[in-house]
């Protein structure tokens, strides 16, 4: 039986972009939080979540609140972990602007004794855009442990979120790395029968100025040279077009596309299958 967590590790060895450290995310916090308010991918994602007042929730790589605030107005209380701690400044700081006061804030990773942290299991456990793990089945069994009745989701689906033409334009190879295909088939042998929907995002993304806009290219090519900066920014002369209220849209070739993963929790969980078991 394939074995798809290695699958996932050797894909992941050979990607060509560098995974973000918890010092590239703080200092990405203010930005990341203001691009991601109120964004269709937020709305999209929301509306698969079925919450209800009563419910309490575990949000994964909760980021500076794009999904925990907007959750935490519709149900009992939410528990936001993220590995970064100026995303969680800037998380409570929204908090304590919205009038809200039934969300708490938990610095720790992946790799963390969640229950050491004093993470409890809660309703939905929610995980969006924040599966970059080095042990994949690891990380979803940590979900499964710690949700009561649904665990949902958001991952990767081909380049996601990257533009293989920037990568192109300055002359690097582009290997996006595993996507969402592979938590399907972990949770697969899991013994998890998973529902996976999809989210198409715009072509185009729209900033409060010209730099902004190419800043958020340079986000995904680490280490650029100065030579190579120039290469990016002429591609971007013809995607990046100034708007008629000042703001500037930069048109993506590649539209991003995420899967939206989901399962319930069964009152008897299915017998997993081991990597010598099966087809």
């Amino acid at each position: 039986m394939i074995d798809w967590n290695q699958l996932w590790r050797q894909a992941r060895a050979e990607k060509t972009w560098q995974g973000k450290t918890k010092k590239d995310w703080n200092e990405r916090a203010a930005g990341f939080a203001k691009r991601h308010v109120d964004s269709d991918y937020v709305r999209e994602f929301i509306d698969r979540l079925s919450l209800d007042s009563g419910m309490t929730v575990l949000d994964v790589g909760a980021g500076p609140g794009s999904l925990a605030i907007p959750v935490a107005k519709q149900v009992k209380s939410v528990s936001a972990v993220d590995f970064a701690p100026q995303m969680l400044v800037i998380l409570h700081k929204r908090a304590l602007e919205e009038g809200l006061s039934n969300i708490t804030t938990i610095e720790g990773s992946w790799e963390d004794d969640w229950q050491a942290l004093g993470i409890v299991p809660h309703d939905l456990v929610i995980a969006s855009r924040s599966m970059g793990v080095d042990d994949l089945r690891g990380a979803l069994e940590k979900l499964q442990a710690f949700a009561r009745q649904r665990v949902i989701i958001g991952d990767r689906v081909g380049s996601g979120p990257f533009d293989p033409a920037l990568f192109d334009a300055v002359g690097r190879e582009f290997k996006p790395g595993p996507d969402y295909i592979y938590t399907v088939n972990i949770l697969y042998q899991m013994g998890i029968h998973a529902h996976v929907d999809f989210i198409d995002l715009s072509p185009g993304r729209t900033y409060e100025t010209r730099r902004e806009a190419i800043d958020s290219c340079r986000w995904m090519l680490d280490d650029l040279t100065p030579e190579e900066d120039l290469k990016l920014q002429s591609h971007l002369e013809g995607r990046v077009r100034q708007n008629i209220d000042g703001r500037w849209t930069l048109m993506n070739e590649v539209c991003p596309k995420w899967a939206i993963i989901s399962w319930s929790k069964p009152d008897k969980p299915e017998k997993a299958l081991t990597p010598h078991e099966g087809v």
